[in-house]
């Protein structure tokens, strides 16, 4: 019984360790230059909003599909400079902006402490922040030199100061670089919304719109009489309550609410009921095999318990 307990306690922690996700790292030596600190990925041709959205007519948006669709944000640093990487499955940049890239508009929302903002840098971004995470730190990124980093003051006022933003080729990233000293290194705590736009140089926020129909510069498949986010991809999971779709769609109270992909979640009850079942299975199964053996032992004994004489 001993042995099926343990074993199946391995099995629990084993499966534990393989589902955990894992936010940070070292080099050999333990030196912490270039660390990991958190990454994720996002479900692959989902730039399309709520799922409705089309793309505009003009040749400046081919190939009509890629330009704003968000693959994997990661944050990485040394201990002079933050990376925050966006991997985009296709930059182009027709206006030839000095950054490398122009389509995607980049907000990247972080909460820090409990408290914060939840209204977006615009408001024709058309979304708010759930309430819960609210935001202290925002890096917007934007071609032609228009990026910048937000932050939220002691006196709940926002100010904000330059963002160095470029599109690195051999690394396929579009990279917003902060000094480490503004923000500190990046802790588990941290909570990380990224929202991907599409730029219009005379749209409020740098965002264009969305309506009904599409047309040469604006998007199509907004839903009759709402207000449409202009929000093309949104850093989410592919599937549940959660996914894109389901948190860009309007709510109950109008403007759709959404939530950092590594939200608190609670406990992992999902583990500890796993845990629970393969513990009691360990258990049932070895008392099986003891009334198994006593069984087996028991039917070579007489009816008063003695062992049964064998005539041959």
């Amino acid at each position: 019984m001993v042995r099926s307990v343990r074993k199946y306690c391995l099995i629990f922690f084993v499966v534990c360790l393989v589902c955990s996700p894992v936010y940070a790292g070292a080099g050999p030596g333990g030196e912490r230059e270039n660390v990991v600190y958190f990454e994720a990925t996002d479900p692959e041709g989902d730039d399309y909003g709520p799922g409705s959205y089309i793309y505009p007519r003009n040749l400046a948006f081919r190939p009509y599909e890629g330009l704003y669709d968000l693959l994997r944000f990661s944050v990485s640093g040394s201990e002079e400079e933050l990376f925050f990487d966006l991997q985009i499955k296709q930059i182009t940049n027709p206006w030839n902006a000095p950054e490398g890239f122009i389509h995607p508009v980049i907000h990247v929302y972080i909460d820090l402490a409990p408290g914060g903002r939840t209204q977006p840098l615009t408001e024709e971004m058309g979304v708010r922040l759930a309430s819960q995470y609210g935001w202290e730190v925002c890096l917007e990124g934007v071609g032609w030199e228009s990026s910048r980093l937000v932050y939220l003051t002691d006196g709940q006022h926002l100010e904000a100061t330059e963002l160095a933003a470029a599109y690195l080729p051999d690394q396929q990233v579009i990279r917003l670089s902060v000094p480490t000293a503004r923000l500190g290194r990046p802790q588990k705590s941290w909570r990380y919304y990224v929202l991907i736009g599409a730029y219009d140089g005379f749209g409020p926020g740098f965002l264009r719109e969305v309506r009904p129909e599409t047309g040469d510069w604006h998007f199509g498949g907004a839903p009759e009489g709402q207000t449409a986010p202009r929000v093309l991809d949104l850093l989410a999971p592919e599937r549940g309550k959660y996914s894109q779709e389901k948190q860009l769609r309007a709510g109950k109270e109008g403007l759709p609410v959404i939530y950092p992909i590594n939200m608190k979640k609670g406990l992992p009850w999902g583990y500890l009921l796993l845990g629970a079942f393969l513990f009691g299975l360990g258990y049932l199964v070895s008392k099986r095999l003891v009334i198994t053996g006593f069984w087996l032992k028991g039917a070579e004994l007489g009816k008063e318990g003695l062992p049964v004489k064998n005539d041959k």
